[in-house]
């Protein structure tokens, strides 16, 4: 029997209305597909991006070790240490260079005290930019750097009636800015640590009177007799006004403030400008038991000259037990260090 011819029309018709049908809903999910993928794929983007901004926001992970090798009493190396360091000559004191007193110590520099100032420009090459960058960090003008040039002549081992380090405080004003002055202990003969509490010092200091000369002034002779001359007269910094000041802290300014400025140009008045030495990195760790640096120094092989000069506080090459001592390695020794001393405590 033939098939009849209406009804092969009827679903020839709906044939091509079902195929229709499914090429359209085929197209719509081909472009809501499209759409999806494309919406995931911004997330994903926005996902990374936001993954990556708090990742910069965070803190770093913790060594095993727990401590980093740069310690927070250890200022980040400058890059610039050839010649004078670059933070030198920021935030410069105004010198009243036409003083007498001034120009009299200036010519000291240049002649009879050449030998000794040339000698404190060399022995200052390691500590020098240490210092520069942790006066400045204080609020506190890197020049002042200048009182250790008069002061002690970069000698850790600098004692003149009590007064001693590399900054030359009093012990009594020493522990008042934070550092331990003891039998074990003289943290005045450290470079980081007497510089900070120098600089609290003289950040103190100029508070008091607003002018870094009579803070210097202050520095030498105290804060009373000074504090009389500050009642009395307007003082301002760029006057040195050595008339009223004690004779000695005219002095004392008017050395200072000529080491200054022959810093500034040291060629000018005759001296190789040296060059500054990158601050050495190390590795601390808090030791609360008796050790002797020579003891330390053969765990982790390296001379006991080497960790007395990272460890210029201790007196006797040796910690004291129980008081706790931020011992500080050559960078890099710490793991054999932290072996070594394991070892130590279980005998």
């Amino acid at each position: 029997m033939a098939p009849d011819s209406s009804l092969h029309r009827h679903h020839a018709g709906r044939g091509e209305a079902s195929l229709c049908y499914i090429m359209l809903k085929a197209a719509a999910l081909f472009l809501i597909s499209m759409f999806v993928f494309q919406s995931q794929a911004q997330a994903g983007a926005q996902s990374t991006e936001i993954t990556g901004g708090l990742a910069a926001l965070s803190l770093p992970s913790a060594s095993k070790s727990g401590v980093s090798a740069m310690p927070l009493d250890q200022p980040s190396p400058t890059d610039n240490v050839d010649g004078t360091p670059a933070v030198l000559w920021r935030n410069r004191i105004q010198i009243p260079i036409h003083e007498p007193l001034i120009q009299k110590y200036i010519r000291f520099y240049q002649g009879e005290g050449r030998k000794t100032f040339s000698e404190a420009m060399q022995k200052g090459n390691k500590c020098l930019p240490w210092m520069t960058e942790i006066l400045a960090s204080q609020g506190v003008p890197a020049e002042m750097v200048s009182i250790v040039f008069v002061e002690s002549r970069f000698e850790k081992n600098a004692s003149y009636r009590g007064a001693g380090g590399y900054w030359q405080m009093m012990a009594g004003t020493a522990r008042r800015m934070g550092l331990r002055v003891d039998r074990w202990v003289d943290e005045r003969r450290d470079p980081i640590k007497s510089t900070k509490a120098a600089a609290k010092y003289l950040k103190t200091l100029y508070g008091h009177y607003d002018s870094w000369l009579l803070a210097l002034a202050a520095y030498n002779a105290g804060d009373r007799p000074i504090g009389c001359v500050a009642r009395k007269c307007c003082v301002k910094d760029g006057e040195l006004y050595g008339r009223m000041l004690p004779a000695r802290s005219a002095v004392y300014v008017s050395k200072v403030l000529a080491a200054m400025h022959v810093l500034r140009d040291p060629e000018k008045y005759g001296f190789e400008c040296p060059n500054y030495c990158k601050p050495t990195e190390f590795d601390p760790v808090l030791v609360n038991t008796p050790l002797q640096l020579e003891e330390v120094a053969t765990w982790i092989d390296v001379p006991v000259s080497r960790l007395q000069e990272l460890n210029p506080s201790l007196r006797l090459d040796a910690m004291l037990p129980g008081s706790g001592f931020a011992l500080r390695l050559p960078s890099g020794s710490r793991e054999k260090f932290d072996l070594a001393y394991e070892e130590h405590l279980r005998r």
